[in-house]
């Protein structure tokens, strides 16, 4: 069955408008970071944004395909209900992380790198999750993967994928904060959980 995009030129036009406005969203704050890390953040990334971005890029291409050579995983019950559900998501995902970097403030960047002054946030989404910023990248991405596939398979392979770079990211920036604020965090750790609330 195909996606609801490729038979509505209407749905096409606002999956397309939702991603741009999701990948102009993510470049605005990849300027402010890069103007942040300027003025003095040390950069300690080892290579995790990359590892990242490549996985996104070929979680979302590997999930096209499967959407394509596997049609036996098609969402067939209800798809346009699905596909109006992936919108939502992808925007409710925009706003967490935007919220979140809000909350964070001259801390965020998009680099692992820490400022001299830097401190433990734990105000807004920080009291419960570590990266909540994360968690809306992952909720953008489920939403656009259920509206771009409409397969069930395609969307696990995607997700597979973007938490898989996750993983990567996170255990290199935790590894990061700890060095750099101590107890405080390891302490806010034991805490707090990851990713989604009481659950990872």
């Amino acid at each position: 069955m195909q996606p609801l995009f490729a038979q509505h030129p209407l749905s096409l036009g606002v999956l397309v408008a939702s991603f741009l406005i999701w990948r102009v969203m993510e470049a605005s704050v990849d300027i402010s970071t890069f103007k942040r890390l300027r003025a003095g953040a040390q950069r300690q990334d080892k290579g995790s944004h990359v590892v990242l971005l490549c996985l996104i890029v070929f979680g979302l291409l590997f999930g096209m395909l499967l959407a394509l050579k596997v049609p036996a995983t098609a969402i067939t019950s209800a798809p346009d209900i699905f596909f109006w559900l992936g919108i939502v998501l992808m925007y409710a995902g925009i706003a967490l992380r935007l919220y979140a970097i809000k909350v964070l403030g001259r801390f965020f960047t998009t680099s692992v790198a820490v400022a001299p002054e830097q401190t433990v946030i734990e105000t807004g989404p920080y009291r419960l999750i570590r990266h909540p910023s994360y968690t809306g990248i992952l909720i953008t991405l489920l939403g656009l993967g259920l509206s771009l596939t409409n397969n069930w398979l395609s969307l696990l392979a995607i997700m597979g994928c973007v938490l898989i770079g996750f993983s990567y990211r996170i255990r290199v920036e935790e590894h990061v904060l700890q060095e750099h604020l101590g107890q405080r965090y390891r302490e806010y750790m034991r805490r707090t959980k990851r990713l989604i609330p009481f659950v990872l």
